[in-house]
C-alpha cells in the first residue's frame, strides 16, 4: 500500500505544481497588459516587477482550489482509464483507502493555504498595495481628509470634520469619553504636540444631572494616538488577515460602527482555505465515474465547477453582507453544499 500511497501522491502533486504556475502566470500576463497603461511615468521598472512577484501568493490562495480540483481530475480519470483503480480493487483494496492519501493532501493544503493567508500572503498585500500607489495611476489622493469618526481606545470616540495630516492639524473636532459621568469636548481645533493634543478654542460638557459645560480657549489631551492613526490608509477587508480582521471588528463595534462586511470577510476568510479540501473530495467520485472521459472532458469539467463555486461564494457574499442570513452561515454554505454533492457521488461509485 505505500508504494501505491507514494505513487497516486506523486502524480497528483505534480499535476498540481504543474497547474497552479500555470494559472498564476495567465492572471498575471492578463493583469499586465490590462494596467500596463496606468503606468505612471515615473514608475520603476524593478517596483513594477515586484509588485507582479507580490501577486504571486495571493493568486496562490485564490486559484489553488481550481487546481486542486482539476489536478485530482486529471489523477483519477488516468488511473480509472488505464485500469490501475479496477487492478486495486481486484486485489481487494477498498475504494476510500485507494483515496486516503489524496484526501490526506486536501487536509494538509488546506491548513498550509489557512496558514500562509494570515502570514506571508497579508504581508504581500500590504507591500503591494504601497507599490501599486507609488507605480499605478489611480485617484489622486486627498490632502484634507473629512468626517472621520474612529474610536481610540481605550474611552474615546473621535469626531473629526477635516484632518490635515501634513500639518498633524485637526477642525471641528467632537470626542466622547466614556467615563462615570460622561463627557463630551467639543473644539474648533486640535494640533499634535509630542505626547498629545492640543485643543484650541471649544467647550468640555460632563453629562451628568445636570449638564455642566466648561468653555476653555486651549486644553491638553494626553492620548498616545499619533496623527498617523487617524490617518489611515483604506486597506480592503478581503486582504487582511484573521488578526487584523479581528481587530477592526472590535474597533469598529465600540466606535458604533457597522461591522456586518467585515465579519463576512473575516469567516470567509477561515472557510476559504477548505475548500481545498472540499473540491478534491468532490473531484474524487467525478475522476471515477468520468473514467474514459480523457483529459479533455477533466479539464471542462473542472472549470465548469471551479467557476460555479467561485460563483456560489459571490452570491454568498452578497447574502451575508445584506444582512439576511448569518455570516457563519453564508461562509460555510457553498462547503457543504460541494460536500454533500461529493457525498451524494461517492455512494454512486461504492
Amino acid at each position: 500500500m505505500r508504494l501505491l500511497d507514494k505513487y497516486l501522491s506523486r502524480e497528483y502533486l505534480k499535476l498540481y505544481f504543474m497547474l497552479i504556475p500555470f494559472f498564476i502566470a495567465f492572471f498575471l500576463l492578463t493583469d499586465f497588459f490590462t494596467s500596463i497603461t496606468n503606468l505612471k511615468e515615473e514608475a520603476k521598472v524593478l517596483a513594477v516587477v515586484q509588485y507582479y512577484l507580490l501577486q504571486i501568493p495571493p493568486l496562490l490562495s485564490l486559484l489553488s482550489p481550481l487546481g486542486v480540483l482539476m489536478a485530482t481530475l486529471l489523477t483519477i480519470t488516468h488511473l480509472g482509464g488505464t485500469y490501475q483503480i479496477q487492478a486495486a480493487q481486484i486485489s481487494g483494496v477498498a475504494v476510500k483507502r485507494i483515496v486516503l492519501p489524496l484526501l490526506t493532501i486536501g487536509i494538509i493544503s488546506s491548513f498550509v493555504i489557512l496558514f500562509l493567508d494570515q502570514t506571508l500572503i497579508f504581508r504581500a498585500n500590504q507591500v503591494a498595495q504601497r507599490l501599486d500607489q507609488e507605480n499605478f495611476l489611480g485617484p489622486p489622493p486627498e490632502e484634507i481628509q473629512r468626517n472621520i469618526f474612529i474610536h481610540v481606545p481605550p474611552s474615546y470616540l473621535f469626531y473629526i470634520r477635516a484632518f490635515d495630516p501634513k500639518q498633524s492639524k485637526m477642525e471641528n473636532i467632537l470626542i466622547y469619553q466614556r467615563t462615570s459621568p460622561p463627557r463630551i469636548i467639543v473644539a474648533k481645533e486640535a494640533s499634535w504636540v509630542k505626547s498629545g493634543w492640543l485643543l484650541e478654542q471649544g467647550m468640555d460638557y460632563r453629562l451628568g444631572q445636570e449638564l455642566e459645560g466648561i468653555p476653555f480657549e486651549e486644553k491638553f489631551l494626553p492620548l498616545d494616538k499619533e496623527p498617523a492613526y487617524f490617518s489611515k490608509k483604506y486597506f480592503p477587508p478581503e486582504k487582511m488577515n484573521i488578526a487584523e480582521l479581528n481587530r477592526q471588528i472590535d474597533e469598529y463595534g465600540k466606535s458604533g460602527l457597522g461591522i456586518l462586511d467585515l465579519e463576512t470577510e473575516l469567516n470567509f476568510k477561515i472557510s476559504y482555505p477548505f475548500t481545498n479540501f472540499i473540491l478534491l473530495f468532490l473531484g474524487i467520485p467525478l475522476g471515477m465515474l468520468l473514467k474514459k472521459g480523457g483529459r479533455g472532458a477533466s479539464f471542462g469539467l473542472s472549470l465548469i465547477i471551479g467557476f460555479g463555486y467561485y460563483q456560489t461564494m459571490a452570491f454568498s457574499k452578497i447574502l451575508a453582507k445584506s444582512g439576511a442570513i448569518s455570516p457563519f452561515v453564508v461562509a460555510w454554505l457553498p462547503n457543504f453544499i460541494f460536500l454533500a454533492a461529493g457525498i451524494y457521488l461517492y455512494t454512486l461509485i461504492e
